[in-house]
């Protein structure tokens, strides 16, 4: 790492995620993170607690959910929030299980009420997810409407960045906003430069994520997660390379087979008209070459 000169983490790795947001030292980071994105739907956060990110089903052969961080605020909401590197299918379906079983979990055994704990969950994704980011912007939010765009439940909501479009321009996205997901997408190629242009809480982040302030332990970690990541990386490269290659070849044969197609078709016309001109009539010519009568019918002999 320091031959290559890099100077911060990559915030984005499993190690220093969890660092960041999931530490009781760090957690000031995370209150930030969400009063910065989400407070405006879900109310300010003034405190959090860690909650036990394993989850089990009420059910004994239900599978067991492994969060990447999971909280609850002084108000008694929860909060999920995942970071997701890689393309995984139905994500927006899995963000939906996830938080469903949370809320499921915080229910107290025994007691018959269906007053849901507030329940968001926040997504950071280092990829474009096709329902929702196509139009490339960097923040959703989403809660249950009906079809008048009236929200039934304020306790339930979704919200997805998009950190591959950290630049793009929404009414609804603060500068403040944008300068999270950029560092959280470009901080391990920043330099003392770059630090010296930040100030606040974005500075004191850059701070803890110094590859210099880590002990021998935690750099051993954080390596063994970089390792981790770039394998993750490297397997996106080799499947956008298979697949293009894929497409290409599908693309070459469908060309030559469009190509004889349109070979065999001009041999038939060119056969047409030499009969045309021996005086042979339409109908005989249609049914010996296949063509109809109405395509000879408009031929020059």
């Amino acid at each position: 790492m320091e031959d290559n000169r890099q100077i911060f983490q990559i915030p984005t790795t499993d190690f220093s995620f969890k660092r960041i947001f999931g530490t009781e030292a760090n957690k000031h980071f995370l209150i930030h993170f969400l009063n910065c994105f989400v407070a405006k739907y879900t109310g300010n956060v003034k405190d959090i607690t860690y909650l036990n990110t394993e989850q089990y089903g009420l059910a004994e052969h239900e599978r067991k959910l492994v969060f990447d961080i999971l909280c609850k605020t002084d108000k008694d909401k929860q909060f999920i929030v995942e970071m997701q590197c890689a393309r995984q299918p139905d994500y927006a379906d899995r963000s939906i299980f996830y938080l469903s079983r949370s809320i499921s979990s915080s229910q107290k055994k025994g007691v018959r009420s269906y007053r849901i704990t507030p329940t968001y969950s926040v997504n950071l994704l280092d990829f474009s997810l096709p329902e929702i980011f196509d139009s490339g912007e960097c923040f959703s939010a989403f809660f249950i409407k009906d079809q008048k765009n009236k929200i039934l439940s304020k306790k339930v909501a979704f919200f997805y960045m998009n950190l591959c479009n950290f630049a793009a321009q929404q009414s609804e996205v603060t500068e403040e906003m944008r300068t999270w997901l950029n560092l959280l997408k470009n901080m391990p190629h920043m330099d003392e430069s770059d630090y010296s242009s930040y100030t606040g809480v974005f500075q004191t982040l850059l701070d803890e994520c110094r590859i210099s302030k880590l002990s021998k332990m935690e750099k051993e970690n954080y390596e063994k997660s970089v390792l981790e990541y770039e394998e993750v990386q490297t397997a996106i490269e080799y499947a956008k390379e298979l697949a293009a290659k894929a497409s290409y070849k599908a693309g070459v044969k469908k060309g030559k087979e469009e190509g004889r197609e349109e070979g065999r078709e001009e041999a038939l016309l060119k056969t047409a008209r030499n009969l045309l001109k021996l005086g042979i009539s339409v109908a005989d010519i249609a049914q010996a070459t296949g063509l109809t009568e109405g395509q000879i019918a408009v031929m020059e002999p």
